[in-house]
């Protein structure tokens, strides 16, 4: 938890340079935070998926339809989104499936920070028991109560620690599995930013400590030279006035310190593209990333990234799955017996897209690709079922209807 946590605050940008205290209470103690942890995830999220997942399925259009009506009910885009972003800031993201008052298929994300999930010993590591708790403070008397709920394959268990642990109600559920989905960033659950906390927390205090010297060397320290006999009621008489009275062999002067700007400024640059480089996180605002915007070049400078969230699509398509098989089961409970991999799941990259590149691509391949699979392969958002039934009916309403008569004018 005390992890998980860690991560949560680096995403809000609450890092370590917040927490540094100096011992000599004069000197300045900027905390300057660079919010890289949010940068991060936010691309990583937004190239994963700022492009809904879509859906095709070629046999049963009446399961795909009544699927894709479950997903806008529970608004199906949003939810994928913050399931990504949690497995981004903590390396997995959990999913409780139920049925809300009116019997319907709902699924919402819950806290990662405060859930366990308990699996068997086996090879599958096939998920046992799901525990999710959390707690609730009474805004009169302050008091505040723990509630647990225990999920497994049949059954929910609920209950209050409040003076001891006490089981409150159980209840059975007919998902036929453990009604949560989990959605793993990686095999090793390790959050995107995770790997280069200590780099941005170098970052920070780099930057910090520079803020701290131009402040603490602007009001410089005036040295008198040849002027010993100097009180500090002269000195304030000189500060008010603003007039040095010295003799022939006297000097005054400022103290100040060389501040070796160019090293302070190799030394962030070099951070900067270390924590770039070891995310795998382009800096997007670099003027160089777009210099040369066709397709195979901007793949090059995204191979990084594309390598990371490769592992993402891998895991979350597994999960994703998972989601549609309860929904099967529930159906069946229902006496409707549908197959969950009937359904295609396709992912699509939120790139700038150069769609006369795409289309010329497309228009080449001619006739040895079907019409729905070049469909699929131009980036915008269509569903290739309606896109075939409008240009069937655009057809149809362009054909002139002609009549044919015989001899004797029939």
């Amino acid at each position: 938890m005390r992890r998980l946590q860690k991560l949560r605050d680096y995403y809000l940008n609450k890092t370590a340079i917040l927490n540094r205290t100096i011992s000599d209470a004069s000197k300045p103690n900027n905390k300057i935070v660079n919010p890289y942890a949010a940068y991060i995830t936010d691309t990583f999220t937004g190239y994963f998926l700022g492009e809904p997942v879509s859906y095709s399925c070629l046999e049963n259009s009446e399961f795909f339809q009544r699927i894709q009506n479950l997903y806008d009910y529970n608004d199906e885009a949003a939810e994928n989104a913050e399931l990504g972003k949690d497995a981004s800031i903590y390396g997995v993201a959990y999913e409780l499936m139920y049925l809300d008052e009116n019997a319907d298929i709902r699924f919402r994300k819950i806290d990662a920070i405060n859930a366990i999930p308990i699996y068997d010993n086996t090879l599958e590591e096939d998920l046992l028991y799901f525990i999710r708790y959390y707690d609730d403070t009474d805004i009169v008397s302050g008091a505040t109560t723990t509630y647990i709920e225990v999920y497994s394959r049949e059954w929910i268990r609920y209950y209050v620690d409040k003076n001891g642990m006490k089981l409150t109600e159980e209840r059975p559920h007919s998902f036929k599995a453990v009604p949560i989905n989990i959605y793993e960033n990686n095999s090793e659950e390790i959050g995107d930013f995770e790997g280069v906390i200590s780099l941005i927390d170098a970052y920070d205090k780099i930057t910090s400590d520079s803020i701290n010297d131009i402040e603490y060397f602007a009001d410089c320290y005036l040295a008198l030279y040849g002027m010993e006999g100097t009180e500090a009621e002269d000195i304030a008489a000189m500060k008010e006035l603003r007039v040095l009275l010295m003799s022939s062999d006297a000097k005054a002067e400022w103290l100040t310190k060389e501040v070796n700007d160019t090293y302070v400024e190799n030394l962030k640059n070099r951070l900067d593209a270390q924590i770039h480089k070891f995310s795998r996180c382009p800096a997007l605002t670099d003027e160089n990333f777009a210099a040369n915007a066709s397709g195979v070049a901007m793949k090059y400078k995204l191979m990084g990234l594309e390598t990371a969230t490769s592992k993402k699509e891998r895991a979350f398509k597994k999960a994703l799955q998972r989601r549609l098989e309860l929904i099967c089961n529930i159906y069946s409970v229902m006496g409707q017996d549908y197959d969950y991999r009937e359904l295609q799941i396709i992912f699509t990259r939120n790139i700038p897209a150069n769609l006369v590149e795409m289309a010329d691509v497309v228009s080449k391949i001619g006739n040895l690709l079907s019409e729905e699979t070049q469909i699929s392969m131009l980036p915008i958002d269509t569903n290739a079922e309606q896109e075939k039934q409008r240009k069937q009916q655009e057809e149809e309403s362009k054909a002139i209807p002609f009549t044919f008569e015989d001899v004797n004018g029939n």
